[in-house]
């Protein structure tokens, strides 16, 4: 007994240390007004701190403006419900004290013509007033033909479908915003009437590539045959790291998103938040505080490492620009690439501005020396992880020339140099720690050199070409599941 009850302490214990890695994320506007948490449940807080009520993350979707309503300030801002006269021919059916999640107004009563206010949305199983008001309006339309019940089964459903269809709206059985709103407008169209056209569904005008092997989002567009191969941006960042990775795949991008989020578990604060999916986001670099000036440097200055639990960290640039232009059902596809190039990566990390703590913009290339014997440097600097310069810049042609190195030649001294230093230096039957001292360049420098030993130097890295894979057909969004509900 005493064994049985060591075991279930244990598993206890296991699970709330797996719990208390688990992470949860707050989203929330500017001034901590909106929350929402992973359990899926928006807050609506008044100015003096009541909460309002919530709604679930089902009919979430429905409270999300369109990109144009966005305001930097806050993305739910634009939440106030939309407004749209009922026809005057089939007034709204019930007394405001039946229904007061509706708005009546005395005007509106003398004029046969209430304000409809949309509350949340509909859909399979649920009941009451607001479903019996959805069941009466269709009903006046010539959709729905059984009796007001208040309750959304599969008569329900179906009429919700036939109007969707009827009315050019996307089919989906479920009443939310759009389709509640034109229910309950002039321009609702009955059954026996002619059907609106359908609209032409318009492509997400971006799609992300997340490389987790160099650390590297990009963003193409789609060219003239309409295929994603125009590469639009490259922003560095920080995947998860390797006990906590970013799941490998192709997912569509939620509407949620955020201009600030608080991650409880860590304490920590980033910007501009966008789904990519359940557990994780694109998000900036974080913060110990939900303002700018509360910058976590050590997080900024580890992009292009893997850092997160999860999430994909960005420059807030860059985080930004993610926020403003990719809609939701952009395709996001997580990758392993087999090129390795971190030098490469690093040519797009900006400097911090110490006193603004924002990111500087890049420099703008240079004219690269010309590459020959008279310009090999004559004495050495100790060359290591994160060097940069001329003398960088010679030992990687050098390096390239002899076979030892095929990654870019940036002049900056990061992961790929190091390992075709320790290649060379193997060959050559010197010390082998990947640092560029005066004995190593020396010895590269000479105009004999040992070739590289084919049974121990590491196969070349190929040449980066960056081109995008061929579009992936676009999944169904329940068709990937996360591995854990941990975001960072």
């Amino acid at each position: 007994m005493k064994r049985i009850s060591i075991l279930f302490f244990f598993i206890c214990f296991l699970f709330l240390l797996f719990s208390a890695c688990a992470e949860t994320v707050l989203w929330e506007d500017e001034n901590g007004k909106v929350l929402l948490n992973d359990n899926g449940e928006v807050n609506f807080i008044s100015a003096d701190g009541n909460n309002l009520g919530s709604v679930s993350s089902n009919s979430l979707d429905t409270f999300i403006a369109s990109d144009e309503e966005l305001t930097v300030h806050s993305p739910y801002e634009t939440l106030s419900p939309g407004n749209s006269p009922v026809p005057d021919a089939t007034p709204f059916p019930y007394d405001e004290n039946d229904f007061p999640e509706y708005s009546f107004s005395p005007e509106s009563v003398e004029q046969s013509s209430q304000t409809f206010q949309f509350t949340k949305a509909l859909r399979y199983g649920d009941s009451g007033d607001l479903v019996s008001a959805l069941q009466s309006r269709l009903k006046e339309l010539g959709y729905y033909d059984a009796r007001v019940s208040g309750g959304y089964y599969k008569v329900t459903r179906n009429a919700v479908r036939a109007f969707q269809s009827q009315n050019g709206l996307h089919v989906d059985g479920i009443a939310g915003q759009e389709t509640q709103e034109m229910l309950f407008s002039a321009v609702a169209v009955p059954v026996n009437a002619s059907p609106l056209p359908s609209p032409t569904p318009v492509p997400p005008k971006y799609t992300l590539m997340v490389d987790v092997t160099n650390q590297i989002t990009r963003a193409y567009t789609y060219d003239e045959t309409g295929n994603y191969t125009v590469l639009v941006r490259e922003m560095i960042c920080s995947t998860g790291t390797l006990r906590n990775p970013t799941p490998l795949g192709t997912t569509i991008m939620p509407k949620t998103r955020a201009r600030w989020g608080y991650f409880p578990t860590w304490d920590s604060h980033a910007q501009y938040l966008t789904r990519i999916d359940k557990a994780n986001a694109f998000h900036s670099v974080l913060y110990t505080a939900p303002n700018e000036q509360s910058l976590s440097v050590s997080s900024f200055t580890s992009l292009g490492t893997r850092q997160s639990h999860g999430c994909v960290r960005l420059t807030v640039s860059d985080a930004k620009w993610i926020y403003d232009n990719c809609e939701a059902g952009t395709i996001i596809t997580v990758f392993e690439s087999n090129i390795y190039d971190p030098e490469y990566t690093m040519t797009l990390k900006p400097a911090l501005n110490q006193e603004t703590l924002r990111e500087m913009p890049l420099p703008a290339p240079t004219p690269l020396p010309v590459y020959s014997p008279e310009n090999w440097p004559t004495r050495y600097r100790t060359l290591n992880r994160g060097s940069n310069g001329q003398d960088v810049y010679m030992l990687q042609m050098r390096l390239r020339e002899l076979g030892f190195y095929n990654g870019t030649v940036s002049g900056g001294y990061y992961g790929g140099t190091i390992e075709a230093v320790k290649a060379f230096q193997q060959a050559a039957g010197l010390k082998v720690d990947g640092i560029a001292g005066k004995q190593t360049q020396s010895a590269l420098f000479a105009l004999t050199t040992p070739a590289p030993d084919v049974t121990t130097a590491p196969t070349p890295t190929p040449l980066p070409v960056y081109i995008t894979p061929d579009p992936t057909p676009t999944p169904e969004p329940a068709a990937y599941t996360p591995v854990n509900d941990t975001v960072g």
